[in-house]
């Protein structure tokens, strides 16, 4: 359920989940740097709604030792902070993640993605997505149409299978024995992970090998791909933390991922894209997101 935390850009609005403490206390100024996770879109999609940088990196580069698994194929820690500068400070700290100088953007190859699921994004993401692509093409970036048929709903399956077969079986000691202390909407995830047999599970972990391994054939004319972090601005309210449809597929995908803050909607509050960046190139992703930091700010 979610947490009684509110958005320091907007108090009446979520922060966005699930580390919703973490974005909130660096937009706040609270703190310079805050850990995250995401199995979906937890670190994405909070750092989208508060106005900060959000840094997933690829899957088990940071280690997870310690760490209680939701879903143990998915749960990736995610790192935030106000500047990309800072979150490569401390992914070189946690993971060894080397800082590398600016990417030019003159050549750079980028897939802009608006998805299978490009209708649950507002009219200013849409607007504002574009608007970061017409950006880069006038810095001499070469943009091109990706959407790939594999980033549909048949690969959201997949990863909604293995997250929950996973989680009924990481969390079922605490279902067995404190199921009163947990929250509703908690108690049917479990029960329907317990519903997933073994043989729907392993077609689901094929599925999502298969869309990696044609991923990795993009590598030889994408440098990355530019879509978007959240659907717009963090919705009204504290009792959704918003929707995470448009992190599923990279995470998913094993991939590192950067939310940018680039804009304001109607109602005063942030607006984010967000940089994907190719198998295992979480320093090229750093790379690349701090000069399109740097251009959304000139």
């Amino acid at each position: 359920a979610p947490p009684p935390t509110r958005n320091p850009r907007g108090v009446a609005h979520t922060p966005g989940g699930s580390s919703s403490g973490s974005a909130a206390a660096v937009a706040d100024g609270m703190v310079p740097l805050a850990l995250g996770t995401q199995t979906v879109g937890s670190t994405i999609r909070p750092a989208a709604f508060c106005g900060i940088v959000g840094f997933k990196p690829s899957f088990g580069r940071i280690n997870r030792a310690g760490l209680k698994f939701s879903s143990e194929s998915l749960d990736t820690i995610g790192l935030m902070a106000r500047g990309v500068a800072d979150v490569a400070l401390l992914a070189q700290a946690l993971a060894g993640i080397e800082s590398a100088p600016r990417r030019p953007l003159q050549g750079l190859r980028v897939g802009v993605c608006r998805g299978a699921f490009r209708s649950l994004a507002s009219a200013e993401s849409k607007a504002l997505l574009q608007s970061v692509a017409d950006r880069l093409a006038r810095e001499g970036a070469l943009l091109e149409a990706f959407e790939p048929e594999w980033a549909d709903d048949a690969l959201r399956e997949a990863h909604q299978t293995v997250m929950f077969h996973e989680l009924a079986r990481a969390t079922l000691w605490e279902y067995q024995h404190h199921r009163e202390s947990l929250s509703e909407r908690f108690r049917r995830s479990v029960e329907q992970g317990l519903a997933i047999d073994a043989r729907r599970y392993a077609l689901a972990k094929h599925a999502l090998r298969a869309a990696c391994e044609a991923l990795a054939t993009e590598q030889e004319r994408l440098d990355g791909i530019l879509t978007f972090a959240a659907p717009g601005e963090a919705p009204e309210g504290l009792a959704s933390t918003g929707d995470s449809i448009f992190s599923r597929v990279w995470t998913a995908l094993e991939l590192p991922c950067v939310s940018l803050p680039a804009g304001t909607g109607a109602r005063g509050l942030p607006l984010a894209v967000q940089w994907v960046g190719m198998p295992g190139g979480d320093e090229a992703a750093l790379s690349v997101a701090a000069s399109i930091e740097a251009l959304l700010a000139a």
